[in-house]
């Protein structure tokens, strides 16, 4: 009815076995293809790809425009974008009234 299959066992010692059996687990990471891994970063490397990227990046209006990297970098060196805006319309506004103090002193003569 049924075949007689005959199984042999092999025990190996605490010593053999290591030597015999492969226990690093290569077989469950997989292996890198030479030349895919990235360079490491580094600020060189960061501004050759911003230089390449550059037109690609939108002027703004998403998380990843240039005007992000302006708030993020005016952050870290404690320039704040709204600020220097405000200081702008007043400088712009006494532009505009310096200008018509003169147009009316050079008018009278």
């Amino acid at each position: 009815m049924g075949e007689f299959v005959d199984i042999k066992r092999k025990i190996f010692g605490k010593n053999t076995f290591t030597n015999v059996v492969d226990v690093s687990f290569k077989q469950l990471v997989p292996e890198d293809p030479i030349g895919t891994t990235a360079p490491p970063a580094s600020i060189d490397s960061f501004f050759d790809d911003y230089d390449t990227l550059f037109y690609d990046i939108p002027p703004s209006g998403s998380d990843q425009s240039h005007l992000e990297i302006v708030k993020k970098s005016g952050d870290y060196i404690g320039l704040n974008l709204e600020d220097l805006q405000e200081e702008i319309r007043i400088l712009r506004d006494e532009n505009v009234s310096l200008k018509t103090q003169i147009a009316s002193i050079t008018n009278i003569q």
